[in-house]
């Protein structure tokens, strides 16, 4: 039995698929599989249901998964308390990040990041919130960018900057004529939402509560914002947009974008569970994404403004 495979059935488990898997591992599918089956004839178990689509694994194959976790995690502890008595910062490292912010934040870190970090292997895969937060719970992820505050004890919340909600209007809509919204402008049958489990959803239905859900003769939800944006210019209505995918649009359809007076902002967050060992990648990320930020989002804003995801 080596750490080697005890990483590739963690993988299997995440994927819930051999060959996404083996690419993550940087191995063939058939070395994967095979040190896998040796892994299960030293345990005398089956680990994956292998006839069921995706893999899952076997009632037997939980438990060991749940051990092989703390056996990595005790390894990975080492591993990094190595590096940081000698100063280093490198290593897998495996994050999370919400839909709504993922397409605009990353690119503006990453490949920087990768750059001056080359040791540092960064593996980001998109997920909602709810996702996120199980992923940290059970140590499927070492960390996650997110909308807070998320009040769960088991999870450490380290405030990365606010981002203000912008409204983004369809063309000749009547409320272009004004410069500055109120919240009490916005009607929430004319609003384009995401589905259910982004937690953006919650705060744009938070912003609009003052308005009932009526006359609405088209039920439409999206699942991500750029979805949204193309509805809203092909109809009628309003969508609400976070602050770095409102200017992630064209000069153009930047002239739909309005404020709204109260300043409403939503708090995003770097996340990290009870497993985390990696202190290290975890500074090197928050200052990289720091140094990144335009400096609209540097600004402060008072506590109140900040809607809550649920």
């Amino acid at each position: 039995m080596t750490l080697t495979q005890l990483n590739y059935i963690i993988a299997v488990d995440r994927c819930r698929n051999f060959a996404q898997a083996a690419r993550e591992c940087f191995v063939t599918q058939p070395t994967l599989s095979m040190q896998i089956h040796k892994l299960e004839d030293y345990l005398q178990i089956t680990v994956f249901d292998r006839n069921k689509t995706p893999v899952e694994p076997t009632p037997l194959g939980k438990q060991v998964l749940e051990h092989a976790r703390k056996v990595m995690h005790g390894a990975q502890a080492l591993e990094q308390l190595s590096k940081s008595l000698r100063g280093d910062v490198g290593g897998e490292y495996i994050l999370g990040v919400i839909p709504t912010l993922a397409p605009y934040l990353l690119p503006m870190f990453v490949q920087k990041f990768v750059k001056d970090y080359p040791e540092v292997d960064l593996k980001i895969y998109e997920y909602q919130t709810e996702e996120i937060i199980k992923h940290l719970k059970d140590g499927k992820i070492d960390g996650g960018l997110l909308a807070t505050p998320l009040e769960i004890k088991e999870l450490k919340e380290d405030v990365l900057f606010l981002e203000p909600f912008e409204v983004f209007l369809s063309p000749n809509h009547p409320l272009l004529k004004k410069k500055i919204l109120d919240e009490k402008d916005l009607d929430l049958s004319e609003a384009w939402l995401l589905k259910e489990g982004h937690c953006l959803r919650s705060q744009v239905l938070q912003l609009c509560q003052n308005r009932a859900l009526s006359g609405q003769h088209l039920y439409f939800e999206a699942g991500s914002l750029e979805t949204l944006v193309n509805m809203v210019k092909s109809s009628q209505g309003f969508t609400v947009l976070p602050y770095l995918s409102s200017h992630n649009l064209s000069a153009i359809d930047q002239k739909s974008i309005r404020m709204l007076k109260q300043f409403p902002v939503r708090e995003i967050s770097f996340v990290t569970g009870p497993h985390s060992l990696k202190s290290s990648i975890e500074t090197a990320l928050k200052l990289a994404i720091d140094k990144s930020l335009p400096p609209a989002l540097k600004k402060k804003s008072s506590k109140s403004d900040i809607i809550p995801i649920h």
